[in-house]
């Protein structure tokens, strides 16, 4: 206390007590900020990008934590099923060759779209004509990206699916199985 002024001292007073009333209230609304920032921080964020579906860049089979993880990329392309009942005959027809895809090593029986549809949703063929379709009907999966998986992935064996990653065949059908329905 000041002995020299006490009216002086009374009015210090004053206002340090008030001063500290709303120091208090800053101190208060600092810790509920701390206390509510984990709950902020466990919010969940949407990707914007093809609606929770990852592109090639952004997938990982190896377990990517940016991978929404077991939930299924929605929505996702029209699947193997969907193209053997609505592909249209001119589609069905389409070599499985040259401009299309590169022509199949794996089984040399398969040679227009309609014959790898044929062989059902576990084929690795029927899942790469689907995404085709699929991207040429306006998926979030460009059809070049889908000629490249097959060229590049299945077929040569090295996609460069990101900077310094790239697929063999496994990988590529991993991530089929990902975006088809």
């Amino acid at each position: 206390m000041n002995q020299e002024h006490p009216e002086n001292s009374a009015k210090q007073s004053t206002t340090e007590a008030g001063s500290g009333t709303a120091q208090s209230k800053r101190r208060k609304l600092i810790q509920t900020g701390l206390v509510g920032a984990p709950v902020l921080l466990a919010l969940k964020s949407t990707p914007v990008l093809a609606a929770n579906c990852k592109l090639p860049s952004g997938f990982s089979v190896s377990g990517n934590l940016s991978r929404n993880g077991t939930t299924a990329c929605s929505p996702k392309l029209n699947g193997v099923g969907y193209w053997v009942t609505n592909a249209t005959l001119e589609q069905k027809d389409r070599p499985f060759a040259p401009p299309n895809l590169i022509a199949s090593t794996i089984d040399s029986n398969i040679t227009t779209f309609g014959l790898a549809l044929a062989k059902g949703d576990t084929n690795v063929h029927a899942k790469i004509v689907a995404a085709f379709l699929s991207a040429e009907a306006g998926s979030f999966l460009p059809l070049a990206t889908v000629k490249d998986m097959w060229n590049l992935g299945v077929i040569g064996g090295a996609y460069p699916a990101s900077a310094g990653d790239s697929w063999n065949a496994a990988e590529v059908e991993a991530y089929l199985d990902y975006i088809l329905s």
